[in-house]
């Protein structure tokens, strides 16, 4: 079994050589080109002296320079960093910081954005630029720039520099898109390959299948998706689309087997014809969560052959549990059971499994348990902990509490009771309300605020601002609303804004009591949801 990504297309390679890994646009690479541009860079990461464990930042497109960035950073025993290349320059320049990259390769627009800033990164010490335009100069202490071309010919006049890897700790660092502070999770290289594993034969992936790659290889789902695929031996299509539209018309040529998508995007997609795709395509995704049971219906009677799994996150734990759709009606209100190679334990207070039916503490186990989150011990350590021991073992493995209370039937479905995870997720997003709370009081405009997630029928929740206002300040919904537009990204922005007149309820121990305030919102899209 393949230890590390770039061994998944080394496998294919050995047996199917010519096999296409990979589709964009007219260009094919196969599975043995794939291997070759992986081996190539992982030779130029080497000659610029990037050693184990050390981070390599990815501000690409989809392409195949980028899926063989990520498998050369393997090969060279380095942890790849994929960043969102439509950020603004100063959020990369702040996850480029705290990722502590050595290495950035990036597009010649994202290069030239950050040219002037780079020099705020000490650890880095190579800019390799893809494209054509302006390369980022180099200043007295910044980084030192080279073309993709260039930099590949140096190292491939060193032929065999990159020698056998070792095993690394880490194997990547995926960024959650907030806003405020970085935040990452970190992802060992058996992470990604048991990841790639699960999804694989959870979603029946064949060597004969084409995946149209719909969701940015920057994220969790995104990445998995592609890494799934190759593990397979099937063919990746990296036509990204940023519209569902463009993403109908790509369908209606009836050449993709597979696709995983948000639920927002497959609510639009019920609602447009699916032309040749209804005879091609075999599976399709919802990736964290279900998009509203119209929907799903609309979508089973368009896509009569295609199976539909439905993917659940909990809390920041992406791909966590798969329901079909046709057990809505048999096991409704359950989120599935757990994923291939993936188990979620339902825990009592003194570390033992509750019995059937009984509700207790959510805790994963298995080789998909991240390491926990870069460079922060102290969040890191509220969900990551050790399990109790089996019998006959001196010390558990480690486990992963995202705060949440469910229960399990007989058959071992899961049903969520309580989430009590500091993560609401909104249109496939996971979002911190402590970091939305942050920034509407940095507005100057309050003196108090909670970000709370409200149930929606499409985006799974939605986000809700309940404020108090500062003394002295005028306020209302719609002048908070207009300073949360004007600082939050889109994806956090709130669906509802309450400025009340009255302090905001307390819990026992003094702080503001979300669990109220949700409940008291609860009804809000109840009736859409039914």
């Amino acid at each position: 079994m393949a230890e590390l990504i770039h061994e998944l297309v080394e496998r294919i390679a050995a047996r199917a050589p010519s096999a296409t890994a990979l589709r964009h646009g007219a260009a094919r690479i196969s599975y043995a080109g794939l291997a070759a541009a992986a081996a190539a860079v992982a030779a130029a990461l080497v000659q610029s002296g990037a050693g184990r464990d050390e981070r390599v930042a990815l501000c690409l497109p989809a392409c195949p320079e980028s899926v063989a960035a990520m498998l050369g950073a393997s090969a060279a025993s380095c942890a790849f960093v994929p960043l969102d290349p439509a950020l603004d320059p100063l959020r990369l320049l702040a996850q480029l910081r705290h990722s502590g990259a050595r290495v950035l390769v990036a597009g010649a627009a994202q290069a030239a954005a950050l040219a002037g800033l780079l020099a705020d990164c000490p650890a880095l010490r190579q800019v390799v630029v893809l494209g054509g335009g302006q390369r980022p100069a180099r200043g007295g202490t910044g980084p030192r720039s080279v073309g993709w071309d260039d930099w590949l010919a140096g190292a491939g006049r060193a032929a065999g520099t990159a020698g056998v890897p070792v095993m690394p700790a880490l194997g990547a660092l995926l960024y959650q898109p907030e806003a405020g502070e970085p935040a990452a999770s970190a992802h060992s290289p058996r992470n990604l390959v048991a990841g790639a594993a699960s999804t694989a034969r959870c979603l029946g992936i064949g060597a004969g299948d084409r995946i149209l790659a719909a969701l940015p290889l920057h994220t969790d789902y995104g990445l998995n998706a592609l890494l799934a695929t190759l593990a397979a031996g099937a063919t990746a299509l990296l036509d990204l689309t940023p519209d569902t539209a463009g993403l109908a018309r790509l369908l209606e040529r009836g050449d993709a087997t597979g696709l995983s998508a948000l639920p927002a995007t497959w609510e639009a997609l019920a609602q447009m014809r699916f032309g040749r795709a209804a005879d091609c395509l075999r599976y399709l995704a919802s990736a964290g969560g279900s998009p509203g049971r119209a929907a799903v219906e609309a979508l089973r009677r368009a896509l009569p052959r295609t199976r539909i799994h439905l993917m659940y996150d909990v809390g920041a734990a992406c791909r966590s549990t798969s329901l079909m759709p046709a057990l809505l009606d048999e096991r409704p209100g359950s989120i599935g059971r757990a994923l291939p190679y993936s188990d979620w334990l339902v825990l009592r207070a003194d570390g033992r499994e509750c019995a059937p039916g009984e509700a207790g503490e959510l805790v994963q186990r298995g080789p998909q348990v991240t390491l926990g989150y870069w460079n922060d011990p102290q969040r890191s350590s509220l969900e990551f902990r050790q399990l109790p021991a089996l019998p006959g073992l001196a010390r558990g493995e480690n486990g992963r509490w995202p705060g949440a209370v469910a229960r399990k039937d007989m058959d071992g479905y899961l049903y969520l009771v309580d989430a009590r995870s500091d993560t609401i997720t909104t249109g496939g997003y996971r979002v911190s309300p402590r970091e939305v709370e942050k920034i509407v009081v940095g507005t100057g405009l309050v003196a108090e605020a909670a970000a709370v997630g409200v149930a929606h029928p499409v985006l799974g929740q939605v986000i809700a601002v309940l404020a108090t206002a500062r003394p002295g300040a005028r306020l209302d919904s719609s002048i908070l609303f207009g300073a949360c537009r004007e600082r939050l990204p889109r994806h956090m922005l709130p669906a509802m804004v309450d400025v009340r007149r009255s302090p905001l309820p307390r819990a026992r121990d003094g702080q503001i009591d979300r669990a109220l305030l949700a409940g008291e919102l609860a009804p809000l899209f109840a009736e859409a949801l039914s």
